[in-house]
């Protein structure tokens, strides 16, 4: 069966739902919101964007050996079925709005190929340039998505294409919208996660060894456990205006926190949690170069911190 390129407003609101940790789909949403209302007569939304960005990168992968054909016919067959679906769904629209969304379809395709970092499918985003080229002003749908790119686009492709699951096979239902390598967590998994967390960070709300310093202000930690389990919740980093301050060294906050990552925290992924140390702690202002290199080194005293001493 081929797998719709619009959708209804239910669907919408699943995808956004289902898929809102997925480096992709939050590039597409930040970079085309903006031409979603020059779209207004087609009606044409990010989600629809992601979902024929999959459609086509999808049909690249699994048929490698028809990589320059399907390119070249990528711009085409895209505009094609998107006007066929158009007017079976009812929706109006201005030839220059199905070009624009079909530009911006192929322009996040090209991002998906450029980021697998393989030639065998990079050596064809030549063919599709040309094709945006011939049909949109370039630099406009170019240049919103290469200034929204998150950083783990390119780590969550190659993910992607060596887990053999693809997107566009889950998205005839909402109840089979899941995401192969980030799926969302259930409130129930959700809340385990977060236990298991503030357990692990415990530690933070006693003393430092040998001493009467408290690690963190009673006041500061809940601040920061709050932080954390927002972040847990909507895989979004909260903005401190007041960085937070312990008494922790910085190798033995940072390692805390790898620690966090590795065991209770990867379904938010490495780079949100360095993300995290970066906007939290006043400590890590001028040492956000040193976060992603040391991340998972371990202090040799550290230790003799997770058993600090209590007040008398």
């Amino acid at each position: 069966m081929t797998m719709r390129r619009l959708l209804t407003t239910g669907s919408k609101r699943s995808i956004k739902e289902a898929f809102k940790g997925n480096a992709v789909f939050r590039t597409i949403n930040a970079a085309y919101k903006k031409q979603e209302t020059q779209m207004a007569t087609l009606r044409f939304s990010p989600e629809e964007i992601w979902v024929n960005c999959f459609i086509g990168f999808d049909q690249i992968i699994k048929n490698r050996d028809d990589i320059g054909e399907i390119t070249r016919q990528m711009w085409d067959d895209t505009f094609c079925e998107l006007s066929d679906d158009a007017q079976e769904a009812s929706r109006d629209f201005k030839n220059e709005e199905l070009e624009t969304a079909t530009s911006c379809i192929v322009y996040s395709i090209i991002a998906c190929m450029t980021a697998s970092d393989d030639w065998e499918i990079i050596q064809h985003t030549e063919t599709l340039m040309f094709q945006i080229a011939e049909h949109s002003d370039l630099d406009s749908i170019v240049q919103p998505f290469d200034n929204n790119i998150e950083s783990n686009f390119a780590g969550y492709i190659q993910k992607y294409i060596s887990t053999g699951k693809y997107i566009s096979e889950r998205l005839e239902s909402p109840k089979n919208y899941t995401d192969p390598i980030n799926p969302i967590r259930t409130p129930q998994e959700r809340t385990k996660i977060k236990e298991g967390v503030k357990k692990r960070l415990a530690f933070m709300k006693g003393y430092l060894p040998d001493s009467e310093t408290l690690i963190m202000t009673p006041s500061n930690f809940n601040t920061m456990i709050e932080a954390v389990e927002y972040l847990i919740e909507n895989d979004v980093v909260k903005k401190q205006e007041s960085k937070l301050h312990t008494n922790l060294k910085i190798t033995h906050l940072r390692y805390t926190f790898y620690l966090v990552y590795s065991n209770e925290g990867k379904c938010v992924g490495r780079h949100k949690w360095l993300e995290f140390l970066g906007e939290t702690f006043s400590q890590m202002k001028n040492n956000k170069d040193s976060l992603d290199k040391h991340f998972s080194d371990k202090p040799a005293d550290y230790n003799q911190f997770l058993k600090p001493k209590k007040k008398k």
